[in-house]
């Protein structure tokens, strides 16, 4: 996930909330990291970040991804497996696309490198012709996307020195693929909508660039992967998450989303998207997320995908 930075590892210590207990002695050497890194000028309407997940020691770390839009997902060394809460394990393809997550995401791995490229929605029609939705909540080879472009850019990766050289690859193989697509333009102007607190309703958000709450329904399927309503829930739930986890202790009720009916229903929603309450969220181990949440925000300003304004220039 992310760009140099002198900040050490972040250690792993078990948390009884968390998925996989290590021996003591494994929890105390394990660490993660995680560092950004911005794509070329070219690719920014289409692409968020590319990312390094990279795990030293001998146990596995877990944390819980935020939900989010598509990621392509390169292991060149290691293995990782994740879950959503309340469901069984899976093993996280070595060359892998997560498509839209509605929900938090647990995910574990063990040493090794792992390469991520963060999309933005109007990067989806350009990079592939397949719907979003068939991607929805899941974890799937990035052939399914890409075709066999997946695994060339797998070797090229795995023939890479070093960071620089992993950075380089993504930017000459992801301009290869990018294509003009009209229906680009739309799609950025359907997800600055979504960005707007005021967008409180489909209809709302329909309205605001031209369409039907039914061809919305049909356009956000396709493009976002996710019924516009959902989104929306979404969006409301992670701007209060931001605005929680950026406060002093103690007082995050005070910045609730005003789209909250009252903190019974803020807690119902955290429970759903993130699988456990606000409180314990708040108060476990973040082994490499806490990390990236900071390095995220001082590179773009968002320090959540989803949060992310589009670019001015969606191609």
């Amino acid at each position: 996930m992310l760009c140099g930075g002198s900040d050490p590892p972040t250690k792993f210590a078990y948390r009884a909330n968390m998925p996989t207990k290590l021996d003591p002695g494994e929890a105390a050497t394990t660490t993660a990291s995680v560092t950004y890194h911005l794509p070329a000028e070219r690719l920014r309407g289409a692409v968020t970040t590319y990312y390094l997940v990279k795990v030293t020691g001998p146990g596995t770390v877990w944390d819980q991804i935020f939900p989010e839009w598509p990621n392509f997902r390169l292991i060149l060394s290691g293995d990782w497996e994740a879950h959503f809460p309340g469901e069984p394990h899976q093993v996280v393809p070595k060359i892998g696309i997560s498509g839209a997550l509605e929900r938090a995401l647990w995910a574990g791995g063990s040493e090794g490198v792992m390469v991520g490229v963060g999309l933005m929605p109007q990067g989806w029609p350009r990079l592939t012709e397949r719907p979003a939705s068939q991607f929805t909540n899941r974890l799937a080879p990035l052939s399914e996307a890409l075709g066999p472009v997946a695994e060339m850019l797998y070797a090229r990766l795995q023939a890479a020195d070093g960071d620089a050289a992993i950075y380089a690859v993504l930017d000459e193989v992801l301009d290869g693929l990018l294509t003009v697509r009209p229906e680009a333009a739309l799609v950025s102007q359907a997800h600055a909508a979504l960005q707007d607190p005021q967008v409180r309703t489909v209809a709302d958000w329909a309205g605001r660039f031209g369409l039907s709450s039914r061809q919305l329904e049909r356009f956000s399927q396709r493009y976002f992967g996710l019924p516009p309503k959902r989104l929306l829930r979404r969006q409301r739930l992670l701007r209060t998450l931001a605005a929680m986890r950026e406060s002093p202790d103690g007082t995050w009720t005070q910045f609730l989303d005003d789209q909250f009916s009252d903190q019974a229903h803020f807690i119902h929603e955290f429970n759903y998207y993130m699988g456990l309450s606000p409180s314990a969220y708040l108060a476990r181990e973040q082994p490499f997320m806490a990390e990236a949440w900071k390095r995220r925000k001082a590179l773009l300003g968002s320090p959540v995908q989803v949060l992310q304004p589009p670019s001015a220039n969606p191609g």
